[in-house]
């Protein structure tokens, strides 16, 4: 094959992973991000749109890269655009909760790395 044709079919199966990733790949928009009190860490709180109701995506940075902890696919306890989400940090910074509509739903405690769903 020559070196022409070869590049031009690498560009074309680039070109194809792309779109199929593209397609599979669902719209998310990042609804709030918030640091730690101690400044240690990062929260970032994302809506996924599989359906018309958007599902909860939770992610802590330390460092350099996001960590998914938390994955919700729908909340279908609340009408679509009455929900009232967002994160919140302990005074300590050693948790981490999310509320929906003032009702905590999740939390994760960094100290003993895992999830809980009662807050303060």
């Amino acid at each position: 094959m020559p070196p022409l044709r070869a590049i031009g079919f690498l560009v074309l199966m680039g070109f194809v992973l792309f779109v199929s990733f593209r397609i599979f790949t669902p719209p998310v928009k990042t609804v709030q991000i918030l640091s730690a009190p101690d400044g240690s860490r990062d929260a970032r709180l994302q809506h996924i749109y599989y359906y018309s109701k958007p599902g909860f995506k939770i992610a802590v940075r330390e460092r350099h890269l996001w960590h998914t902890l938390f994955y919700m696919s729908e909340y279908t306890n609340a009408p679509a655009g009455a929900l009232n989400e967002k994160l919140r940090w302990s005074a300590d910074s050693k948790r981490l909760y999310f509320d929906i509509n003032g009702k905590s739903v999740w939390g994760y405690d960094f100290e003993t790395q895992s999830s809980r769903l009662k807050s303060p």
